[in-house]
C-alpha cells in the first residue's frame, strides 16, 4: 500500500515539474505600471474636502481647534514644447473654510472674498485664505513628469504675515508637487506589492508634519463603469518640526499615529488618480516654549481628507 502512495507522489511531483517546465503552472500575477500621464490640453476638475480636529493641551489647559475646508480646483494642461516640457496651470475655482479656534469662529468663501472676519484678531487668517484662493501656480514638468519649476507666483504672498509667506514660495510648492508625483512607484506592481514613502505637510507658521506611509497595491476594481487600480495605505510614523517661528519653540515631540487608513483609486486610462480618501489620528507628547515660557503638552489631532476627480 505504501509503495503505491510513494509511486503516486513521485508521479505527481514529476507531472508538476513537467508542467512548470512547459509553462503550464498557475498563471503568474499580471504586473501593471501605474503611469501618470499629462496629455496636451487635458482639463481636470477635483473636489477636495479636508476636516481637521485638534485638542492641544498645554500646562493642563485644553485648546480645541476644528476646521473644514472645501475646494474645487482645476488643472489645465498646456502644450508640450520642443524640450519636452509641459506647463500645467492650477487654479482654485472655489474655496470655503469654516474654522473654530480658541473659542472664536471664522469663515471664508471665495465667492465673497472681501468679507471681513467678524473678529478683527482673525483678519490675518482670512487674508491667508484670500491669498490661497487667488493663487494660479504653473507647474513646469519635464518628460518624466517631474516638476522642474513653478511659475506665476510673483508677489503671491504680498500682505500675508511674514511667518506664513514661506508656504507660498515656488520651491515649497515644487517640492510638494513632486512629493505627490512620487507617491506611486516607478516600477511595475502586482497584487500584494508594497512600498514606503515619506511625505511632508506644511501647517503654516514654520510648522511641518512629516509622515512615513506604507502602501500596498490591491488590484483592479470596478467603479462607475471604469476599471481602476486600488491602493491601500497606512501611516506608520509621524514627526513635527517648527522652524523660523520666533514666538514658538518645539522642545519635545513624541507623537505617533494611533489610527490610520487610506484608499487610492488610480485610473490607468486617464493616467491620474480617480479618488483618494484618508484618515489619520495623531496623539502624544508635544512640549512647547512660547515667549520663553515652558509649556508641557499633549496633542490629539485627527485629519480626514477626500478628493474626487469630476467626470
Amino acid at each position: 500500500m505504501l509503495s503505491h502512495v510513494v509511486r503516486g507522489f513521485r508521479l505527481g511531483s514529476l507531472l508538476s515539474l513537467l508542467l512548470l517546465a512547459a509553462g503550464w503552472a498557475l498563471p503568474a500575477q499580471a504586473q501593471v505600471k501605474l503611469e501618470q500621464k499629462f496629455p496636451d490640453g487635458r482639463k481636470t476638475v477635483t473636489h477636495t474636502t479636508m476636516k481637521l480636529k485638534q485638542t492641544l493641551t498645554l500646562a493642563g489647559m485644553a485648546q480645541e481647534t476644528e476646521s473644514e475646508r472645501f475646494a474645487i480646483s482645476t488643472d489645465q494642461v498646456g502644450k508640450r514644447d520642443a524640450d519636452g516640457k509641459i506647463r500645467i496651470e492650477k487654479k482654485t475655482d472655489k474655496l470655503s473654510v469654516n474654522l473654530k479656534i480658541a473659542g472664536m469662529e471664522v469663515t471664508f468663501d471665495s465667492d465673497d472674498p472681501s468679507k471681513k472676519a467678524a473678529n478683527p484678531l482673525l483678519e490675518p487668517i482670512v487674508n491667508i485664505m484670500r491669498t490661497a484662493a487667488k493663487l494660479k501656480p504653473i507647474l513646469v514638468r519635464d518628460r518624466s513628469g517631474k516638476v522642474v519649476a513653478v511659475e506665476g507666483l510673483d508677489n503671491a504672498a504680498e500682505g500675508v504675515p511674514a511667518e506664513f509667506r514661506g508656504d507660498f514660495e515656488p520651491e515649497k510648492i515644487k517640492k510638494s508637487a513632486n512629493q505627490d508625483f512620487e507617491t506611486l512607484p516607478s516600477e511595475a506592481v502586482k497584487a500584494g506589492t508594497t512600498w514606503t514613502k515619506n511625505s511632508e505637510m506644511p501647517l503654516g507658521g514654520g510648522q511641518t508634519m512629516t509622515f512615513t506611509t506604507d502602501y500596498k497595491y490591491i488590484g483592479e476594481v470596478q467603479e462607475a463603469g471604469k476599471t481602476l487600480h486600488k491602493i491601500e495605505a497606512k501611516v506608520t510614523a509621524v514627526s513635527l518640526t517648527i522652524v523660523d517661528n520666533p514666538m514658538v519653540k518645539l522642545t519635545k515631540c513624541e507623537v505617533k499615529p494611533t489610527e490610520s487608513s487610506e484608499t487610492m483609486l488610480f485610473d490607468p486610462e486617464a493616467g491620474e488618480l480617480h479618488s483618494t480618501k484618508s484618515k489619520v489620528r495623531i496623539q502624544g507628547v508635544l512640549d512647547l516654549e512660547i515667549g520663553g515660557m515652558a509649556l508641557p503638552g499633549q496633542l490629539d489631532l485627527t485629519i480626514e481628507t477626500e478628493a474626487v476627480r469630476q467626470p
